[in-house]
């Protein structure tokens, strides 16, 4: 039997460095030339605010705080989703019309495990706010606040 082609330890192990560093320089061109991905600025106006929404079962209405979100454009903003500190989320079925406030209160915001948001528990410290904006592109807005 004909022993096939081998290679040296060392010539192992210098074609799979090689290797590697072939693909670094390929991803470090590639992000020298493209840049790093971003979403276009979101026009919405986020605010923190303590205002009277309807009670659950009509029986009036409570004060209690709420994200005010405000579309700036002047065209709807379709699949609009909020997540405050980066884990407590809410999807905005239907579009926000040109002007108006998106008036959600923080305690119907939830994890991904379906937990809600227990308001003065944690300081709310940031919104995110996405949105398609008219050129079908994503939107995203991101506002932080000071605990």
């Amino acid at each position: 039997m004909r022993p096939g082609l081998q290679l040296s330890s060392r010539a192992l192990t210098l074609s799979l460095m090689g290797a590697c560093f072939l693909t670094l320089g390929i991803l470090l061109v590639y992000t020298v030339f493209y840049g790093r991905g971003h979403d276009k600025p979101l026009p919405v106006e986020v605010s923190l605010e303590s205002r009277l929404v309807d009670a659950q079962g009509g029986r009036g209405k409570v004060m209690t705080d709420v994200v005010v979100v405000r579309n700036l454009t002047q065209s709807d903003l379709p699949r609009v989703t909020l997540d405050l500190n980066g884990q407590y989320f809410l999807y905005q079925d239907a579009p926000l019309k040109p002007a108006e406030d998106l008036v959600v209160p923080l305690s119907i915001f939830k994890t991904k495990s379906n937990q809600s948001f227990v308001p003065g528990r944690y300081p709310v410290t940031e919104v995110n706010v996405t949105a398609q904006l008219p050129s079908g592109a994503r939107g995203v807005a991101e506002v932080r606040f000071e605990p």
